[in-house]
């Protein structure tokens, strides 16, 4: 048991930061890197320039806005007649039982 150190081995002193085997005291953070930020922004600028081409302006004059055309007639649409009741009828009497 001569390498038993009974302490932690990084002292809360201790200038160095690792221990006899070369490990810090803290894992690093790990870095995710750039692409989520560079996908955020291709999204951006996506939006961005899509928003510009739909919102660019109010046309100047109507000339170009799609209008119904003023000098037709309106479709008069007919409705169909309701279909005349049957004429009533008296109930049939019943034939006399046979015996």
């Amino acid at each position: 048991m001569s390498d038993y150190i009974p302490k932690d081995p990084l002292g809360p002193n201790d200038p160095r930061g690792y221990d006899r085997y070369g490990n810090t005291r803290f894992e690093p953070v790990d870095d995710t890197g750039k692409g989520p930020y560079i996908l955020l922004g291709l999204l951006v600028a996506i939006g961005l320039i899509g928003g510009l081409l739909y919102f660019n302006g109010s046309p100047k004059n109507g000339d170009q806005v799609a209008q119904a055309p003023m000098n037709r007639p309106a479709i008069e649409r007919t409705v169909p007649a309701t279909p005349a009741p049957a004429p009533a009828t008296t109930p049939a009497t019943p034939a006399p039982a046979q015996k």
